[in-house]
């Protein structure tokens, strides 16, 4: 009995020290082409779909109706009014060297996030997904739909997003699918160009050091 108090002592010690020096760290933005080209630039490099129409996108113009603060380079992605337009990217965490096995072992938080302006008076509703896959096999989702018209935050860009939090685990790598899709009311637009515009489609992954 004499030795259990010195060693919860201990415990509770090594805890707190490892606590004290664990740090809180954020990968930033994994995605590449974000922005959907730079400048006067469009592309949809970097992106894919499943659909057969391929990946819309068209160019920003002076009067594009940003909110202050956001990034208004490149292009914006075009979405039409079905689901099979879709766009997704695929970050493997450990394999693109973003994290280490041991980081994505003590679990993270990643958060999708885009620019969406509903910039017609067609309800719409726009699909944020995360699939995460891991190394043997496992696979877990996360979405957020976001439902708008024109009168929806003021006619401007409005930025949302949708986070995952992944808890400890013993995989050697795990991928996050970034994935968007759009539905618009009824079937009239499924081929036209009537979902919302989006822009700085985002993934952020924060984890323990």
């Amino acid at each position: 009995m004499k030795y259990i108090l010195p060693i919860l002592i201990t415990c509770s010690f090594l805890f707190a020290w490892d606590t004290a020096f664990s740090e809180t760290r954020t990968t930033g933005n994994i995605l590449s082409n974000s922005t959907f080209g730079t400048g006067s630039t469009t592309t949809s490099t970097g992106w894919s779909t499943d659909g057969n129409d391929g990946v819309h996108t068209h160019g920003a113009w002076n009067g594009f109706p940003y909110q202050t603060g956001m990034d208004d380079s490149g292009g914006v992605l075009a979405f039409e009014g079905h689901e099979e337009d879709n766009v997704y990217q695929d970050v493997d965490l450990v394999g693109d060297g973003h994290l280490t096995q041991s980081e994505i072992n003590q679990g993270f938080t990643s958060t999708m996030g885009a620019d969406v302006w509903f910039w017609n008076n067609i309800e719409n509703t726009l699909t944020l997904k995360q699939t995460i896959t891991g190394a043997d096999g496992s696979v877990s989702t996360q979405i957020r739909d976001i439902t708008g018209t024109s009168s929806t935050d003021g006619n401007q860009f409005k930025n949302y997003t949708n986070v995952h939090i992944e808890g400890s685990n013993t995989q050697t790598d795990i991928t996050i699918r970034a994935e968007l899709f759009n539905e618009t009311a009824g079937t009239a637009y499924d081929d036209y160009h009537r979902g919302p515009d989006v822009d700085n489609v985002t993934l952020n992954v924060t984890y323990q050091d």
